[in-house]
């Protein structure tokens, strides 16, 4: 019998429920920031990548090639979706996403302030690792400012909830990985994506009861590795689960490339932060060399037994879309099957699409 979803709120009423709780609630867009810094202040992030909205003044303000990560997050904010948040905190993880920062603040006269974390891009050399720990004490400092500051030991909690919820990730990845989780690719990234908005307390027992039901060998079919931005549209998973597909690892910018890392052991929250951003996955946003994200793609399909990878990626995503030429090259000469799409957000799956995976698949079948 196939197990039932499991309850996950609304965004909509979850933010409602964390400002009840007397929680500040901040807006913020892709990719990586250090959350732990925002929840040690009692901060909880919502997290912005894909709202369910039709165009309408964003491209007024954007050029008609930007890719809809930053397009849709700009609308959600011009239809006064920031007036329920204390604030927006805009990483600097591409152009278009840094374009965007100086639109909000610059320009717009948005309810709420706008805060920038600026993380170095490789190689990272020690000058890059004292930057970042620079960054991370400029951001504590500046939430302190504005919203106060943070309780004795609330950093340390954070760092705890962080690694927890990482090791949780990870035990899940791996599971799937060997073919031993049961849940279906839609109910997976359901449940791994719910943590862009659920608080750690929340999202710790969430991660723990899909093992406790998913724990089991997964679905005989042929086994692909998706490769992107996030899992958007989503009817893309539902195709795969239909056509007895399983996805055995992922490269998502959303998900592994932010979640798969191993614990720190230092004793100053500060020292982990960084040790744990510098030991994440390869990415195109981080300026990886592709020689290394090649050989993670193939180290993720060798520990998955994928013998394809579709690239999943959103259209105008620069940073992506210049690595995914040669990525296929160098796959393709380890006897690796490659697909490429380039989808838009929330616009469903064409037939034109769904005839391309399917005979992938079938070719890999």
């Amino acid at each position: 019998m196939t197990a039932q979803p499991l309850a996950i709120p609304s965004r909509s009423h979850y933010l409602t429920a964390q400002k009840e709780r007397g929680r500040k609630v901040l807006g913020v867009f892709p990719a990586q920031y250090p959350r732990e810094i925002l929840w040690a202040h009692d901060i909880a992030p919502m997290e912005i990548w894909d709202p369910p909205l039709e165009p309408g003044s964003a491209p007024a303000h954007l050029q008609p090639y930007i890719c809809a990560v930053v397009r849709q997050g700009l609308e959600l904010v011009l239809r006064g979706g920031a007036a329920r948040l204390d604030g927006l905190l805009v990483p600097h993880t591409c152009d278009s996403l840094q374009n965007l920062a100086s639109l909000l603040n610059d320009y717009l006269e948005l309810p709420v302030p706008v805060l920038f974390f600026y993380h170095p891009k490789e190689p990272f050399r020690d000058s890059a690792r004292a930057y970042y720990r620079r960054q991370l004490t400029i951001l504590d400092q500046k939430l302190a400012a504005r919203f106060g500051p943070r309780r004795e030991g609330a950093l340390e909690q954070a760092v705890a909830w962080g690694q927890r919820v990482a090791e949780l990730a990870g035990r899940t990845y791996d599971l799937r990985a060997r073919g031993q989780l049961s849940a279906p690719a839609l109910e997976f990234y359901r449940v791994l994506r719910a943590g862009e908005f659920l608080h750690p307390e929340d999202h710790i027992p969430l991660l723990e009861e899909f093992l406790a039901v998913h724990q089991g060998p997964a679905p005989a079919g042929p086994v692909v590795l998706l490769s992107g931005v996030l899992p958007n549209p989503k009817e893309l998973l539902s195709l795969l689960d239909q056509q007895g597909a399983r996805v055995g690892h992922d490269d998502f910018l959303g998900l592994s490339r932010r979640l798969l890392f191993p614990a720190s052991q230092a004793a100053d929250p500060f020292d982990a932060l960084c040790e744990q951003y510098f030991a994440l996955p390869p990415c195109s946003t981080r300026g990886s060399a592709l020689s290394q994200r090649l050989d993670w793609l193939k180290g993720l399909a060798q520990a998955s037994g994928a013998r394809g990878v579709i690239f999943y990626v959103v259209k105008f995503c620069e940073p992506e879309l210049f690595d995914v030429p040669p990525l296929m090259a160098g796959l393709k000469e380890q006897g690796l099957a490659t697909m490429s799409l380039e989808v838009e957000l929330n616009q469903g799956v064409s037939g034109q699409i769904a005839t391309r995976v399917e005979a992938f698949l079938e070719m890999l079948s």
